[in-house]
């Protein structure tokens, strides 16, 4: 977004438009209005209503790749009310928050800190983001456009923040995508030691793909490590450092899982994280598959999940190929549970036939612990990838199987 954008979009002129079309379809709006910023907005708007309610509420003023950038609503909330109890109330008075962006994050933490200081480094998202904190009524958070680096560098001695939230950005100036830690900008690591100067607390956002062991690696092991999912869709991976001396005791590994509005959050030790995933018997006939959460997988805790939360159902529950088998379905499970309707060994031409006589041409492949690829298995059954049938394909009993499966939730 331009400055002009800007301007355009803050005038009177372009916030009754906006008001007035907010359900138009914007395809055609962008004929009958013919000015492109509001019609980007219009679109982007409508974007927002699920993943950021209350920007399209208030009409904020949200850039695309802002937008593609920003963390949800619903992630920044649960991750500031999953470090509340561990902070003394006495030590919420500042929050700084080193890549501002949105607005998002420091939007969550001005809920529970008296005063966020938000730095933003692009003077027109500076802008943007002061603006949109106005829309939204929010008065205790003051935006400065600086750098995370400069920030840190020019804090008073001796005045301990007592929370700093940082989002690296993962990408370069000209759109590529970084993978690496030290590649992002800023550079934690490098600035690792100033922080840990100037913070009492540290809760860096990390990419979803980045991997746990690496996070204690990187930051040691005393860091909480804590794993976000959105519906199923893993969105964060937080490295947590000084949470060691709290109201309560810092977990070592939680999952926190967002499903269909509700928050659920799954605690593990040291000792406990490190269960490993055991058979839990023969698969035989079960009725049921279950798959547990992203987030377990992510953080390795699958057999820990198990063994801790799901000890009353042992009897029933069998894990094989990393897949759950069970006669009934536990009352309390966090995954996705499917009902089996038929299973076969994996012999592909067989497997072949048996689609091609019920018309089915794709169909869903998800596989675990299995010695082909997805793209493998559909080249082999002759069918495409996609479609309303799902297919489970794993070891069972030790031997290479494919589930038939009805979606239950």
């Amino acid at each position: 977004m331009e400055q002009s954008d800007f301007d355009i979009l803050t005038s009177k002129e372009s916030r009754e438009l906006i008001e007035r079309h907010i359900d138009g379809d914007p395809a055609r709006l962008a004929l009958k209005l013919r000015n492109p910023a509001v019609t980007r907005q219009i679109r982007i708007l409508q974007k927002c209503r699920t993943k950021l309610p209350a920007y399209y509420a208030a009409r904020c003023i949200v850039p695309q790749i802002a937008y593609e950038q920003a963390s949800s609503e619903a992630a920044a909330t649960a991750r500031t009310e999953s470090i509340l109890p561990f902070i003394p109330k006495g030590e919420r008075k500042l929050a700084v928050d080193l890549t501002c962006g949105l607005g998002v994050d420091s939007l969550a933490l001005s809920r529970v800190f008296d005063r966020v200081i938000a730095a933003e480094l692009d003077p027109l998202r500076a802008e943007t983001a002061r603006w949109n904190f106005e829309r939204l009524g929010v008065g205790n958070i003051e935006v400065v456009h600086r750098s995370a680096e400069d920030f840190l560098v020019s804090w008073p001695c001796g005045q301990r923040i007592d929370l700093v939230y940082i989002d690296p950005s993962r990408k370069k100036a000209d759109g590529s995508r970084v993978y690496s830690l030290e590649d992002s900008s800023p550079n934690v690591l490098e600035l690792l030691p100033v922080l840990r100067r100037n913070a009492r607390r540290i809760v860096v956002k990390l990419s979803p793909l980045f991997d746990v062991a690496e996070v204690y690696r990187l930051f040691g092991e005393n860091t909480w490590v804590e794993v976000v999912s959105l519906d199923g869709e893993c969105k964060e991976v937080l490295a947590k450092i000084g949470f060691e001396e709290g109201q309560e005791a810092a977990p070592y590994m939680r999952t926190t899982i967002i499903r269909r509005g509700e928050t659920r959050h799954y605690d593990f030790s040291r000792t406990t994280a490190d269960t490993g995933l055991t058979g839990c018997g023969k698969v035989g006939e079960a009725r049921f598959l279950l798959v547990p959460d992203v987030a377990f997988y992510k953080t390795r805790t699958v057999g820990a999940y198990i063994a801790t939360y799901l000890q009353h159902m042992r009897g029933n529950l069998r894990l094989s190929g990393e897949y759950l088998f069970a006669d009934e379905l536990p009352g309390n499970f966090t995954g996705r549970t499917y009902r089996i309707t038929f299973r076969h060994p994996y012999q592909p031409k067989e497997i072949a036939r048996l689609l091609r006589s019920r018309g089915i041409r794709r169909i869903n492949i998800h596989r675990r612990n299995f010695p082909f690829s997805a793209e493998q298995i559909g080249h082999a059954l002759g069918v495409g990838l996609g479609g309303s049938t799902d297919i489970f394909c794993t070891l069972a009993d030790g031997e290479p199987t494919v589930f038939f499966v009805g979606r239950i939730d």
